[in-house]
């Protein structure tokens, strides 16, 4: 007898309340899944070529050593993002994923007692874990986190660390040079620890002329920068989470890493190497933002005359896109009655963990799908946008 697992609503949910991943888990067996920021668009003529070689990178990484898989895809990697390589390789620490490494950089912030600014709004997994180890967290709201107003706002929360996603997801707000400079400084300053979590990176214009990381290794502040390969790249699930750390940092990561495991598939390291190297060779443009920029113009078309209104910009920094609701509406009700339409999409008042009210005329919805899955869905939310707003005229 098979045993088909269900993700269906009706099933009891131990948490008392329906978080983001739990509302991802739900879209996985339904035919419009725009929920997950997971990439999941089609993969261009190249990257097919590469799955077509998979026994051949298996055999080829069974006869590699880890240690060597682990400098190719790192190499590959910071090529890509355009960013130097540490001399010191030990302080860079793979996982399975980026939820992964949050979880050891929570584990570290609960052991030592740290008070965490984190930034809202953000996904809630984040909040979440750093609940669920009882660690004080306070709210640094995105519009603080300026040249100008940052100062005041460090100075105001008093943290230990401070967390902050750049790009930001579900916004697509992004540090600029100054900003980046004057949040180091203040961290520096204020002897924090700073936590970024940069796995939105690559749907980002690269920086140029400076270097996130020369800027952190210069200024001596205690750092901890989460990579990822999972929102970038369509490979069903096959990822790397990346933990890179200031000196300082690295005996207690490396401390919770070696708990956490002993290495990431070897595997899964040729064929996210290949990836890699396939969106170095083409372009970022060609290989990894097409998809997205396409469903970012379906969704506009479709829901032109909605009532929604688009928080993104039509090349935001994020594989996702933040709509406001029309007048009348609120995010689980419209999330609610969406999925009854066959679409699944995020409320937004997930994703302010602080102040849950101010989401509730926002939802996401992710890009890193088929275009024809992204019209069907756009119109679906469309008819559901519409039918609500009938029922309430």
């Amino acid at each position: 007898m098979t045993l088909i697992r269900t993700h269906s609503s009706n099933h009891p949910n131990p948490l008392g309340r329906t978080t983001s991943t739990t509302y991802e888990r739900r879209s996985l067996d339904r035919a419009v899944n725009l929920s997950d920021a997971h990439c999941r668009q089609p993969l261009t003529p190249s990257q097919i070529e590469i799955v077509e070689r998979f026994p051949e990178l298996f055999h080829e990484a069974r006869n590699q050593s880890q240690s060597e898989l682990e400098e190719v895809f790192l190499t590959a990697f910071l090529r890509l993002a355009g960013e130097p390589m540490h001399k010191d390789a030990s302080r860079y620490m793979l996982s399975y994923s980026a939820s992964s490494a949050i979880t050891m950089v929570v584990s570290y912030c609960a052991r030592a007692k740290k008070r965490v600014a984190l930034i809202e709004p953000v996904f809630d997994n984040i909040s979440s874990i750093l609940r669920r180890e009882n660690v004080e967290l306070v709210p640094l709201l995105e519009q603080d986190c300026t040249v100008e107003d940052l100062p005041a706002a460090m100075a105001r929360l008093d943290p230990a660390v401070v967390w902050l996603v750049s790009p930001n997801n579900p916004t697509g707000w992004t540090l600029s040079e100054p900003g980046f400079r004057t949040l180091v400084q203040c961290c520096v300053d204020r002897r924090c620890t700073l936590v970024l979590d940069s796995s939105f990176r690559f749907f980002s214009p690269l920086p140029s002329g400076w270097s996130q990381y020369e800027v952190l290794e210069e200024s001596g502040v205690s750092y901890i920068v989460l990579e990822d390969t999972g929102k970038t790249w369509s490979t069903s699930e096959m990822k790397v989470g990346l933990t890179v750390c200031s000196p300082d940092m690295y005996a207690d990561m490396y401390r919770l890493h070696d708990d956490l495991l002993q290495s990431v598939s070897p595997f899964h390291l040729r064929v996210l190497t290949e990836f890699i190297e396939d969106s170095s060779k083409h372009g970022i443009e060609h290989s990894i933002l097409p998809s997205v920029l396409e469903n970012r113009a379906i969704l506009r078309s479709i829901l032109a005359d909605g009532g929604l209104e688009f928080v993104t910009e039509s090349r935001s920094p994020v594989s996702v896109d933040w709509l406001r609701l029309p007048e009348g509406l609120e995010c689980e009700n419209f999330v609610h009655e969406a999925i009854w339409e066959g679409v699944h999409v995020l409320p937004g008042t997930n994703f302010f963990w602080n102040q849950p009210e101010r989401g509730r005329k926002f939802v996401r919805v992710a890009l890193a799908r088929d275009p024809q899955l992204m019209s069907e869905g756009a119109q679906l939310l469309r008819d559901t946008a519409v039918r609500l707003a009938a029922k309430d005229a």
